[in-house]
């Protein structure tokens, strides 16, 4: 297990979506799976990830949630240089705000809020799809569980 215990315990008592599902071909690296045995018995209700729910245990679980830290970026404050054309701005922005939300997108531009991996891919694509052919950076980047 290579997440810490006291982690999958804290998670447990958030409420976190577990899954039992024995069967599962992925259950050994999936955070659900871990999370599972803590949930605390003193809950009388939790979220668990429905096992007949389509591919759910099989190696394409739509629930799956990888034990691997993953690369996030933090912050969008110096994303947008001098350089670009002022047209960009407010596409990327409202591309965002509508694959997200209006909160959201400000606490990714801000930092407040980590953007995970594939809303970093999107929000590339919205670049490019409004003519920026140059790397998109973020203010930084930090290594967490994507849960």
């Amino acid at each position: 297990m290579s997440i810490a215990k006291e982690l999958l315990i804290e998670k447990a008592k958030e409420g976190y979506a577990v899954c039992y599902v024995d069967e599962c071909p992925l259950r050994t690296q999936c955070m659900r799976w871990q999370v599972g045995p803590y949930v605390p018995n003193t809950h009388s209700t939790y979220s668990c990830v429905n096992p007949d729910f389509k591919g759910v245990a099989t190696a394409e679980c739509p629930m799956y949630r990888s034990d691997q830290k993953v690369r996030f970026a933090k912050g969008m404050l110096h994303t947008f240089t001098s350089d670009m054309p002022k047209r960009l701005e407010p596409a990327v922005r409202m591309g965002v705000i509508g694959l997200t939300n209006r909160t959201y997108y400000y606490e990714y531009r801000n930092g407040s809020r980590p953007i995970p991996p594939a809303l970093q891919e999107d929000i590339r694509q919205l670049f490019r799809e409004n003519g920026w052919t140059e790397e998109v950076k973020f203010d930084g980047y930090i290594e967490d569980y994507d849960w």
